[in-house]
């Protein structure tokens, strides 16, 4: 039973060390941009939580910011997420590299 699970870890250990990445990674493209928009939305993250010297358990504040996300459509109907330098860059009927 050791054996076989030894042998099961070993292949799975060496699926990712020879596929990399890449399996999880980005495959750059080119699309044609037919349409941008940005996405803003506030988030919450909670505070880190600490022992006072009492021993009582106490959450720092909250940390509120605004995450902003920018897409781009291609011809085909398809958003791609893109950087902010992407969509800045970025105009109607041109191309531009992308993350599928």
């Amino acid at each position: 039973m050791r054996l076989l699970a030894l042998t099961v870890t070993l292949e799975a250990f060496w699926f990712v060390a020879l596929t990399g990445c890449s399996t999880f990674g980005c495959r750059a493209a080119t699309v044609t941009v037919a349409d941008k928009k940005e996405q803003a939305r506030f988030e919450t993250a909670p505070g880190a939580i600490r022992t006072t010297e009492t021993g009582r358990i106490e959450e720092d504040v909250r940390q509120s910011q605004t995450v902003r996300e920018y897409w781009v459509k291609s011809r085909e109907g398809n958003w791609y997420r893109v950087s902010a330098e992407q969509y800045r860059n970025a105009e109607t009927g041109r191309e531009l590299g992308v993350c599928k």
